[in-house]
Parts: structure tokens; sequence; C-alpha cells
């Protein structure tokens, strides 16, 4: 293979090309290179080899990098074969001067490469990196070559992340020690160098915005670096040396640079710089506050000066965050007493709450022009990073120490915020919408509950006064910004807002659904569909049907037509409502038929193209809900409901939708579990289609199918053993009880095979069903399958009874229910979960050694004994006494390649049938059942019982006894 600089540049330019052909070719050439030795360092070489163009170089080490991803300590099921050692040697001993030799855009790449390397090598297996890197610093200091010293510190930066971000361990502490006995001192070197030079150069006033920058940069990284070295604790170096640090850091948060703070990109490379030296402040506030303690006052003082002057541009963001995280630390710490004079929180209030709360122009382009994230910052708490939520944060943490003062003050600034806006709404709606925002951001959430309460206003006085005018505003596209803040306020306290009144103003709500502006229509969905879920006391749900008949047909309308407004296709709060309102409403045929289209209309479009995986699933589950609400009340309304439905799922199937398969094979088991036999011709095609092997290659798939083979299996029992189709089915069974992945969806359907045909249509196949089970079970004995084999063994004997059992599973191997009863059935019953599942097993085993000989005769009165020991244990201890659920290795190999994955639809899902209905309480019958016994074989249990129970499960027996007043022992 030719690896010749010449031969890979050649390469790298033709993946340049416009042209699909040759950039392909160059592509497989390069693949084909990577699996020849020494192929890194080739390439390595062409980065540095100064005579080939920069662009190429470049590419060649944006390659070396992704080549060092893949293959410097690829995974065990990489396709990737891992770069030798004695390569990896050479490539460790190159790139470090490569790296610092380098223009600006290749070396960020090769110190990407670098720390790629160290994440696994370094230090143990790369001790002689940062010694290099250490002497590379200390000689392009002497020479003010600050490109490198960036580089380096760049390198090293990446390198000590990992110090903030991994678990404490004995082998983090060796790393981090020996990290800070080679690296802090000469870190403080360089830093305290830059420092003076950086005083030089603005004492004498002729600096420039290009001579500052890098300085600038030098120092944001010895930040950043200090920040990993101190994150897990304080460093003996950096105690001792806490002075030189904080100085420096104090006199960036307090200097002006006119030649950086004056322009735009100066100014972020200066902020740059004072947010690093604010998260440093905020680390040792939370970690070392004792040790800072001497230093706190200052830094209050100039973070508070430095906010205070911050302007509201977004460039200026991280600044303002970070300095207000750092306050927000110190009010909530020991040293909070900074903040408890009135004064001091009124003008917290006035001079950093309220401004950084009020509305700003790329917050209102952000509502226009990207609703989505708008809502997902506004309503759904991914603002934790925005100066409107840290801002109420820090007003937050001085309320922990001082509520009555902060409550009043802050109610006094939200008056006057909405007295401002009385007069003059279109100039002045940005004080109410600012009065809004902090009320809600004030409010608190009861501890594991959804009740919001706030002590700044009265919640009710407030709604009625500042939300509801808003709220019956006949124009509901004007001053969006501001009806969505009183939507997102009726959303936030629904629990406190009265029935009658939050009944009154639904019409409005459903109005909004026809606002112009996403997120207002969006709120409104979301309102409607919050609301619909509020409950009174005793978990009752607080609106219903009858609420919502008046104007349930406009209200349908609204949101169907809310879908199709610009860039609303696939709202999914719009769709979570319809969902909502569907459960919740009298659902009739006038309701049912206008969904039903509107649900497939929608659903015949996002076919062509799913995109949105959260509005699919409101959109499935909306049909699911439908179709149960209506057919179940109306079964008449079932063939109109097929019509409309049929050929949107067959079209799925046809064009085999990959994400949307496992619902449509939900939906169809929803729909055959309504259908009365005999099952309509179209249903059948589906049966035929489930029986073909194909179906089955998708694990995701799994679940969804077998839930439809069930309901195939329960309503059509009879055509099941027609044709060789149960012999197919149990050839499924056998397939997907074979895996750990899906060995409990084979018995799902197993069970419903036994539970549904009767012994003598069974009977021919248990030989191969009891073979493949046994097969499974000495292959890989694991608990699910343990548990799912005796739930399965249960029903069994439930459905045909012991004798059945136990001759089909001997005549597959003599004795083996013997062996099966005494390793498997006796000391793992115990391990049973589930209400029906335990009342299943126990009673199962009643029978056992109530009924069947096997156990009855007195040659097994120990194995009799030891049953009786385990059904008392499973029915008398608690699930948690009894239960030590092992977690369980997956099979990684099947889930290569894997990447749907199963979503089960909450209102299509199967009923959980109760194969014995007629028994009502598993311990009643169990006493029941001994009671029998003892009258055939008086005289026979108390000696059995002394020597099998142990003495907690004697008395729990004999309590068992006594309540049921059946006096057997």
């Amino acid at each position: 293979m030719d690896l010749s600089p010449d031969f890979l540049a050649q390469c790298f330019v033709n993946t340049f090309s416009a042209v699909r052909e040759p950039r392909k070719a160059a592509e497989d050439r390069l693949a084909e290179a990577a699996d020849a030795p020494n192929f890194a360092l080739a390439v390595l070489n062409l980065v540095g080899t100064p005579t080939f163009d920069e662009q190429i170089r470049h590419a060649a080490a944006v390659n070396f990098k992704n080549y060092l991803r893949q293959r410097w300590a690829p995974a065990q099921d990489s396709e990737f074969n891992p770069i030798p050692d004695d390569e990896k040697n050479q490539i460790k001993t190159l790139i470090v001067s490569l790296m610092l030799s380098s223009s600006p855009r290749i070396q960020s790449q090769l110190s990407e490469a670098l720390s790629l390397i160290g994440k696994h090598d370094f230090p143990k297996t790369w001790p002689s990196l940062l010694p290099e890197l250490i002497q590379s610093l200390q000689a392009a200091s002497q020479s003010n070559n600050y490109a490198t010293i960036n580089g380096i510190l760049g390198t090293a930066n990446s390198i000590f992340k990992k110090f903030r971000y991994q678990y404490k361990s004995n082998d983090l502490f060796i790393d981090l020690k020996y990290c800070l006995d080679q690296f802090a001192a000469p870190l403080l070197e360089i830093f305290r160098i830059t420092a003076a030079l950086i005083d030089s150069a603005v004492r004498s006033g002729a600096v420039s915005f290009e001579a500052l920058k890098p300085l600038f940069e030098s120092q944001r990284l010895c930040c950043r670096i200090f920040y990993s070295l101190n994150f897990q604790e304080l460093p003996e170096f950096f105690e001792d040396h806490m002075n030189e640090w904080m100085t420096e850091f104090k006199k960036y948060l307090t200097s002006s640079y006119p030649a950086l703070d004056n322009s735009g990109p100066g100014l972020a490379v200066a902020d740059d710089l004072r947010s690093a030296v604010c998260e440093n402040i905020s680390l040792y506030m939370e970690k070392n506050e004792e040790e800072f303690q001497p230093y706190l006052n200052d830094f209050a003082l100039a973070v508070w000066t430095l906010l205070v002057n911050v302007s509201q541009n977004p460039a200026r963001d991280k600044l303002a965050i970070t300095a207000i995280k750092f306050l927000t630390t110190v009010s909530t710490s020991v040293h909070h007493g900074l903040f408890g004079e009135d004064s001091v929180i009124l003008q917290i209030c006035q001079n950093i709450v309220v401004p950084n709360v009020r509305l700003r122009d790329d917050d209102e382009e952000l509502f226009v022009m990207n609703y989505i994230e708008y809502i997902r910052r506004d309503m759904e708490g991914s603002d934790l990073d925005t100066r409107r939520r840290i801002a109420c944060e820090l007003l937050k943490g001085i309320a922990t120490n001082y509520k009555k003062q902060v409550t009043a003050i802050a109610s006094a600034q939200i008056q006057n915020l909405l007295s401002s806006n009385v007069n003059n709404l279109a100039v002045n709606w940005k004080d109410k919408d600012c009065a809004i925002y902090l009320v809600v951001s004030l409010a608190s959430k009861k501890s594991g509950g959804v009740d919001v309460s706030t002590d700044i206003v009265d919640v009710q006085s407030f709604f009625t006064s500042v939300i509801v005018p808003e709220l019956q505003s006949q124009d509901v596209n004007a001053y969006s910004m501001l009806k969505a803040g009183a939507l997102k306020f009726f959303t936030v306290f629904r629990n406190q807002i009265p029935k009658h009144l939050a009944i009154h103003l639904l019409p409005d709500l459903a109005r909004f659904l026809e606002a112009e502006s996403n997120v207002v229509h969006s709120y409104a969905a979301s309102c409607i569909e919050k609301l619909l879920l509020v409950k009174d006391d005793g978990a009752r749900a607080r609106y219903n049907a009858a609420d919502l008949g008046p104007f349930i047909l406009v209200l349908m309308n609204n949101l169907f037509n809310a879908l199709k407004l610009p860039e609303s296709e696939e709202n999914q709060y719009i769709m979570k409502c319809i969902m909502r309102v569907i459960g919740v409403a009298e659902i009739n045929a006038a309701i049912a038929d206008p969904c039903c289209i509107g649900l497939t209309t929608i659903l015949n479009q996002v076919c062509k193209n799913p995109k949105n995986p959260i509005f699919n699933h409101y959109l499935f589950e909306s049909v699911a809900i439908l179709v149960r609400r209506a057919c179940e009340r109306d079964i008449s309304l079932i063939p109109a409901f097929e019509a409309r439905l049929f050929p949107s799922l067959q079209m799925i199937l046809a064009n085999d939708v990959t994400e949307f398969l496992p619902y449509a094979f939900q939906l169809l088991a929803q729909l055959v579990e309504l259908n009365r036999p005999p099952i309509s011709p179209s249903y059948m095609q589906v049966f035929m289609l489930l029986l073909s092997p194909e179906s089955w290659n998708r694990n995701s798939n799994v679940p969804a199918l077998v839930r439809l083979l069930q309901a195939f299996l329960q309503k059509a029992p009879h055509e099941l053993h027609q044709e060789g189709r149960l012999s197919q089915v149990l050839g499924i069974f056998e397939r997907l009880v074979s895996s750990p992945s899906t060995e409990e969806q084979g018995f799902h359907l197993l069970n419903t095979v036994i539970e549904n045909l009767e012994f003598p249509v069974i009977a021919p196949y248990m030989g191969h069903i009891w073979a493949a089970l046994f097969t499974r079970l000495k292959k890989k004995e694991t608990t699910k399958f343990i548990k799912s084999l005796l739930i399965f063994m249960s029903l069994f004997l439930i459905k045909h009874g012991p004798g059945n059992l136990i001759d089909t599973m001997n005549s597959v191997q003599a004795n083996i229910f013997t062996a099966i009863l005494d390793k498997f059935w006796i000391p793992k019953l115990k391990l049973i979960t589930g209400h029906i599942e335990v009342k299943l097993v126990a009673v199962a085993s009643c029978k056992l050694i109530c009924e069947s000989p096997v156990l009855v005769e007195p040659a097994a009165a120990s194995k009799w004994g030891k049953m009786l020991d385990s059904i008392v244990t499973l029915l008398s201890k608690p699930e948690e006494h009894r239960v030590e659920e092992e977690p369980e290795m997956p099979d990684v190999a099947e889930n290569v390649g894997y990447t749907a994955t199963f979503v089960n639809l909450y209102n299509a899902g199967k009923k959980e049938d109760d194969p014995l209905k007629d028994i009502k309480d598993p311990k009643q019958f169990l006493v029941a059942s001994l009671s029998s016994l003892s009258v055939t074989s008086p005289g026979r249990f108390p000696q059995l019982i002394n020597e099998n129970l142990d003495l907690a499960n004697q008395t729990a027996l004999m309590q068992l006894c006594s309540t049921y007043n059946c006096p057997v022992v």
C-alpha cells in the first residue's frame, strides 16, 4: 500500500471535490490505507511537511485525529484494529513538538488528538508528556511566544478536565497529585509573567487589541486549569499561594481595559477571562469557604459592581450568569449576612433582578423565530443558564434566610411594574410581563407534589386582576408575549384557580388556539391539557366530560386547525392536548368521526417523513384512546373505525415505516380485541403476515407483534390449529425463548396458547415445547427465565391439571418433573411478584400438594413439607423481604446494529387477564385445601409442618388457619 506523502496529499485534495466520483474514490482509498501498518505515522508526517498546502495538512490533521479516536483504544466489538504499541510510542514521541510548531488551525486538531491519547495513556503510560509540555512552556515563555504558550495551556486544560468529572478514587488522586507536583508551580509562574505583561501594556497606554488578546487568552486558560486542579479539594500549593491568585483574580474583575472593553471582539475576550474568574471564586466559595473567607467581602463588592455595569447585550450573558451564580452561592452560605439589609435586597431587586428579567430584543426574536427553543427554556426549565432564570435564583437564594424581607420588597417591585403599564400598555407591556414572570419564577413547588405556592402575591387576586384581562382580550394576536406569560401563569397555578372561574375561561383558552403565534397556541394547548390533569382531594379529577360538553366541538375543531398553522404541523403540545381531551370528553359518534378523520389525515402525512417522535407518540396515543373510548361504549362504531384506520395501518406495513411498525401492531391488536368472532378476512391477512419469520427480525417490533398474536389467539383460537398454523406459532415461541432479550415475550405467547386451546389440541406439541424450555434452561439459567417458567407451569397445571403437566414433562425425560420441582419450583417460588402471578403460582402449588399423587403420597413427605414452606413464605412475607433481584447482564451481541426501540402505547394497553377469577384470596384457598386434605389424612400434618417449616412460617400458617377458621394445625 502506497503511504507516500504525495499519494496521501492527492487523496486529501480529491476529498474536497464537489464531484461525487473522485471524492468517493479518494475516501475509499484512505479507508483502505487506514488498515495498513504505520498509516497514522504517514499522515502525521504529511501534517508536518510544510511544502504541502495548509488546507491539505489541515485535512490530514482532522483525519489523524479521527483515526486515533477510532483506533487508539477501540471497543471490544469495534470493527477497527487497534494501533500497535510501537506505532503508538512513535506518535507520542512526535506529536507534542509537531503540535507546537503548527499553525493555529492545525494546532487545534493535533491538540485534540493529543488529548485523546492522554485520556487513555496519561500519566501512567505517557510519563514524558508533562515534562515535555513544561519544558516547551518555559522555552516559549522566555521568548514571549504566546501562540505556543496558549497551545500548551490549551492541551493541558483538555488533559486536566478529567479531574472535574470523574468520581473520587485512589487512582484519580494519585494522578491528580502527579499533575499538581509537576504543573502547579509552572502554571503559577506563567500566570504571574502574563499578568505582569498585561499590567505593563496597560500602563504604557499604547496597547492594542491584537497585543492583549493572546495575553488574556493565556490567563483564561490558566484559570480553567486552576478550576480543574482545585475541583476535587484544595491542594496545599494553591492554599499556600492563594493570595497571589486572588489578587490577580480581583484585578480582572475591577479593572477596565479600554483597548478591549470598547470593542465587541475585545469585550468578548475580556469577559471570557472575567467569567473564568467568577467560576473559580464560586468554586472556592462552595468547597473552600473557610480559606476563602478573607477575600469574600472584596469579591462580593467587585462582582456586584461588575454586574450593575454589565449591559443587557446577549454577548455579555456568560459573564452576567457566572457573576450572579457567585452571589447566589454567597447568599446561601454562612456569610449570607452580606445580603441581610433591606437596602441591599432592594438594590439587588432594582439593579440586578428586574433588569435581567425584563425581556430583551433577542428574547422577542427567539419567541418569533424559534418557538420550540423558546418553550423549552420558558416552560420546560431548560433556561437554567439564562439571565432571567439565574436572576430569580439569586432572589430565591437570599430568601433562604431573609424570606420576609424578600417577599415584601419583591411584592412592592411587582406592584410598581404593574402600575407603570396601567396608563400606557403599548409602551410598558414589558413591565407587566416582567411582573408575571417574577411571580411565576419565585413560586415554590411543594415537595413531592404539583401544587405551587407563593407569598409574594395573593394568587387568586393576582389572577383575577392581572391575568384574566389578558385571557379575555378579544385580540389573540396582540402583545403575544404578554398573552403567553398569562397562559403560563394559569398553567403553573392551575391547582389554585377555582373550578368555576377556570371553566368560565375554557372557551377563551380554546380561542387562543387560533392565535398566529406558535408559542401562544402551544401554551393554550398546554394549559388545557394540564387543567384536565388536576385532581382534588381523594384523587378525583376536577374536570370531567360534562365540563367540556358545551364547547367540545369548537375545542376539537380549533385544536385540529392549530395543526394547520405554519410550523405547527407537528406541534407536540397540541397533539398532547388532543389526546387528553379525548380521554376526558364524552365520545359519541358526532365527536368520534371528525376526530378519526383528523387523526388519520395527520397520520398519513407524517408517515411520509417521521420527524418528531414525541408528536408521533401522542398521535398514536390519541388514536388508541379514541378507539378505546368510542368502541368500548358503542361496538357499532368499530366498522367505521376500521374503514378509517386500515388504509393508514396498511400503508405503514406496506412501506415498512420502521418508526411506526410497533405502534401499528398495537393498534391492530386493540382492534382485534374489540372485535367479536368470527374475525374478518382483512384481519386474517395480517395474521398470516405475523406468522412469517421475517416479521420477527427486528427486536423493537417483538413486544407489539406478540401482543397482536395474543389478540388473534384469544379471538380466533379455532383458526389457529388449521393448516399447520399452531406449529408456526410455536416456532415463533421457540425463537423468542431462545434469547434472553426476548424470552419474556416468548412466555407471553406460550401462556396465551395454553390458556386458549384445549389439551387435545396442544398435547401433540407439548414434548417439543418442554424440550425447547429445558434446552434454554440448560444453556443459560437466569432469574427472569425461572420465574417465567414457574408461571407457565402453574398456568398449565391450572388449565389442564397436575397429571397432564407431570406426564408431558416426564415424556421428554424420565422424572424430570421431580428434578425441576426440587431445583426450581420449591426454592424459587418466593421470587414471584405481581398480584395475579402470586395468586396463580400459589394456587397451582396448593393443587400440587393437595391433589397430585406425586406429592400427596407418604414417600414424598419431605417434598410436600418444603413446598408448603415455600407457599407460606410466598403468601405471608412482603415482596421486599423475599425477593432479591439480581441485575442480569444484557446480551450485547444481540443489540449490535439495533436502533429503533419499542414504545408502549398506554391507551392501547392489554388488559391483564386473571385465569383464576373465581378465587379471590390465595391464602384462604391454601387453608381450605389443607383442611380438605386433613380429612383424608388425619394427624399427618403437625409432624410434617414441624419438620419442614421454620418457626416464622409455622406461626404464619397458624395465623392463617385462625383467620379463616380452619384448624388444620
